[in-house]
Parts: C-alpha cells; sequence; structure tokens
C-alpha cells in the first residue's frame, strides 16, 4: 500500500466520544464543527486533521465555538510553520 504524503487538500476526522454526550448531541457537534470549518476553509491548512472535543463542547454557542475553531487553526498553522522550518 502507498500512502500520499502530500496531501492536497485538508481530510479532516471527528472522534467525539460518549463523554461529549449522547447520540444526538454528538452528531449535532460535530455538523457544528463541520460548518464552522467549511465557512473557514481558506484557514484550513492541506494536511490530515483529527479533532477531539471536551464534554462541555455541546454547551458552546455557535460564536464561541466558532471561536475555539479560530484558536485550534491558528495553532495548528504554527505547528506546521515551525515543522517546516526544520
Amino acid at each position: 500500500m502507498i500512502i500520499d504524503q502530500t496531501p492536497t487538500q485538508p481530510a479532516i476526522a471527528y472522534a467525539l466520544g460518549r463523554q461529549v454526550g449522547g447520540a444526538v448531541q454528538r452528531n449535532l457537534l460535530r455538523r457544528r464543527l463541520r460548518e464552522l470549518l467549511k465557512a473557514k476553509a481558506h484557514k484550513v491548512l492541506p494536511g490530515f486533521y483529527l479533532i477531539g472535543a471536551a464534554s462541555g463542547a455541546t454547551k458552546l454557542s455557535f460564536v464561541d465555538l466558532g471561536n475555539q475553531v479560530d484558536s485550534l487553526l491558528e495553532r495548528c498553522a504554527q505547528k506546521a510553520s515551525k515543522q517546516a522550518t526544520k
């Protein structure tokens, strides 16, 4: 098997365990995260992402969740730039 090490677009997966809430809450959170990431697609660098959430994530407003996603994307960009300089 050959795995492509140079993705041209982001591949995003979600790991939302039962500690986040029931199936309905997890699916709602997953849909909200997808919409936020679709709206912020210009900030998402090509690569592989696995997004998890803490148990309080389902209680966040859409705006607060968006702020958390912005912070996450900023940290990912910083890590990517550090790795690129190595």
